[in-house]
C-alpha cells in the first residue's frame, strides 16, 4: 500500500512541474529578452508580452489590463518595450480612456516592437486598483 501511495505522491509532484514549465512556457518566459534595471514583465493570454520599462511595479495593489493591437502574425508572440506614451500620442491615448469608464482605471503604458526600421504599437496597459 505504502508503494501505491509513494507513487501516487511522484505522479502528483512531476505533474506539477509539468504544468509550471509548460504554463511558463506558454507565458513567453524562455524567450523574454534582457530587462532593463527596474523593469518588470506582463504576460496575457492574448499575446500581448510586455516589458515595462520606467513604470513604477504596483503589482501588490494594482491589476493590470493589456489591449493588444491588430499586427501581423510573427508579431503577435513578440515581447514588447512598455512605457509611458509620448507627446505625439497623449491624443490618441486620450480617445482610448474616454471610451472607457471604469471606476479607478488609470492608462500606464504603450507598448511598442521595434522592427527593423519601424515601431509598430503592439499594445495599451491599464491598471484598476486591487479590492
Amino acid at each position: 500500500m505504502a508503494k501505491w501511495i509513494g507513487r501516487a505522491i511522484a505522479a502528483v509532484v512531476i505533474a506539477g512541474v509539468g504544468y509550471s514549465v509548460y504554463d511558463a512556457y506558454r507565458a513567453g518566459y524562455f524567450t523574454r529578452p534582457e530587462m532593463p534595471d527596474g523593469a518588470f514583465s506582463l504576460s496575457y493570454r492574448n499575446g500581448l508580452r510586455a516589458i515595462m520599462v520606467d513604470v513604477p511595479n504596483e503589482q501588490e495593489v494594482r491589476r493590470y489590463f493589456g489591449f493588444p493591437t491588430d499586427v501581423p502574425f510573427y508579431l503577435k508572440d513578440a515581447w514588447s518595450f512598455c512605457s509611458a506614451p509620448a507627446d505625439e500620442e497623449k491624443e490618441q491615448v486620450a480617445g482610448f480612456m474616454k471610451n472607457r469608464e471604469w471606476p479607478g482605471e488609470r492608462f500606464e503604458a504603450v507598448c511598442k516592437i521595434k522592427v527593423d526600421d519601424d515601431v509598430v504599437v503592439r499594445g495599451l496597459i491599464t491598471s484598476v486598483p486591487k479590492l
